[in-house]
C-alpha cells in the first residue's frame, strides 16, 4: 500500500473512528481517504478529538456531483430493465452509499468501505445496484479471515453474512472464490473443505446432497484448485479424524478454508471462535462483486476500520481488478 497508496472512499464519513482510522492511514502513507459528509462536521469531528492533519471531505449531495450521479444512476437502471425517473435518481443518489459506489464504479477509488452507520443490508444493496457483479450469474458472498490467538494460523470462513441458504451452484463460487482469495493473498496453497454434518457419505438428506454436488460443480470450475466435502468440521480439521472419516482425502485434516453450508452455520460457527476460542475475526470482506466493495460492522472499532482498509487493498491489487484514473482524481479533488 505504500508504494502506491490508493483512494478509500468511505460513505459514512461523519463518524469519529472513520475520522481516526482515515487520519492514521494517511499519516502512514498507505490510503488517500476520502470521506463523504459535511465538511464542516468533519472537519468539527477532528478537532473535537484533538487531531492534526488535513482530511479530504466531499458532500455529495449538491452540484455537478449530484447531477453526474443521478444521469450515471438513470443509466444503469435503464439497462437492469428498471428505469427510473430523474427525480427518483436524484433522491437514490443523495445517499451516500450510493454516491461512493458510484465513485468506485467509475474508477475514481479502488476501494469504498462503509457499514459503520448504514445497516448491511442498504451497504451490499448499493454494491449490487451499483458496482455490480464481478461475473454475469455469479454469487456475492463474505469471508472472514480467522487468525488463531498466537497468530500461527490463518484460516478463511465462508459465508457468514449474505446467503442464507445457499444453492449448489452459489456454494461452488463461494467455496472457489475463498481459496483463491487465500491463495492470492497469503500465498500459500488452499485446502478447500466445504462442510456437512455428514462426512462422505454417512448420511443422507437433501442438504447434504447439495453439498455433494457444489463439490462437484467447484471442481469444474477450479479443477487446479485443492477442494474436498462433503466434510464434518473435525474431519476436516483434525488428522487422525480425517484418516478414520475421509482416508485418501488430499483435504480432510488440513483445511483452511471452511466453506459452511448455509449462513446460519457461518455466522454461529465465527462468532464461537471469535468469543469462545479467541480467534481474531477480520473481516467480513465481500467476494463477488466488479470492485473493493466493502461492510464494517456497526460495533466497529477505528483500528477495525484500519485494518480492514487495509487488507481490502490488499485483496483489490492481487485480484487485479482495481482501476484508478487521474481524471476521477482531479474530478473529486476539485469539487472537494
Amino acid at each position: 500500500c505504500r508504494g502506491k497508496p490508493g483512494i478509500v472512499v468511505y460513505p459514512d464519513g461523519e463518524d469519529p473512528r472513520i475520522v481516526q482510522a482515515a487520519l492514521r492511514l494517511q499519516k502512514n502513507g498507505i490510503a488517500t481517504p476520502l470521506l463523504l459528509g459535511r465538511p464542516m462536521a468533519v472537519r468539527a469531528i477532528q478537532q473535537s478529538l484533538g487531531l492534526g492533519g488535513t482530511l479530504w471531505s466531499l458532500d455529495h449531495r449538491f452540484g455537478s456531483i449530484l447531477e453526474s450521479n443521478a444521469a450515471e444512476y438513470q443509466r444503469i437502471q435503464e439497462t437492469a430493465g428498471k428505469p427510473v425517473t430523474e427525480q427518483q435518481a436524484l433522491e437514490a443518489v443523495r445517499c451516500p452509499l450510493a454516491a461512493g459506489a458510484m465513485m468506485l464504479r467509475r474508477g475514481e477509488a479502488e476501494l469504498g468501505i462503509a457499514g459503520n452507520i448504514s445497516s448491511t443490508a442498504d451497504v451490499l444493496r448499493a454494491g449490487l445496484r451499483i458496482v455490480g457483479r464481478r461475473e454475469k450469474g455469479g454469487t456475492a458472498s463474505r469471508f472472514f479471515f480467522m487468525i488463531a490467538p498466537g497468530g500461527e494460523n490463518v484460516y478463511v470462513f465462508t459465508d457468514g453474512a449474505v446467503v442464507p441458504e445457499p444453492s449448489a451452484t452459489q456454494l461452488a463460487h463461494i467455496a472457489t472464490g475463498a481459496g483463491r482469495v487465500l491463495e492470492s493473498l497469503m500465498g500459500i496453497p488452499a485446502r478447500v473443505a466445504l462442510l456437512s454434518f455428514s462426512t462422505k457419505n454417512s448420511a443422507d438428506h437433501p442438504r447434504v446432497r447439495v453439498v455433494r454436488d457444489a463439490v462437484e460443480e467447484a471442481r469444474r470450475m477450479a479443477p487446479d484448485l485443492c477442494l474436498d466435502g462433503e466434510l464434518q468440521f473435525d474431519a476436516a480439521i483434525v488428522p487422525e479424524v480425517a484418516a478414520q472419516k475421509a482416508p485418501g482425502s488430499p483435504v480432510a485434516g488440513r483445511a483452511n478454508v471452511f466453506v459452511f453450508p448455509s449462513l446460519d452455520a457461518g455466522n454461529i460457527s465465527y462468532k464461537v471462535a471469535q468469543r469462545l476460542c479467541g480467534y481474531t475475526a477480520l473481516g467480513p470482506f465481500l467476494q463477488g462483486l466488479a470492485g473493493g466493495w466493502h461492510d464494517l460492522s456497526r460495533g466497529c472499532s477505528a483500528d477495525d476500520v484500519f485494518k480492514i482498509t487495509v487488507v481490502g487493498f490488499g485483496l483489490q491489487r492481487v485480484d487485479n481488478t482495481a482501476k484508478t484514473t487521474s481524471k476521477g482524481e482531479s474530478q473529486w479533488m476539485l469539487s472537494a
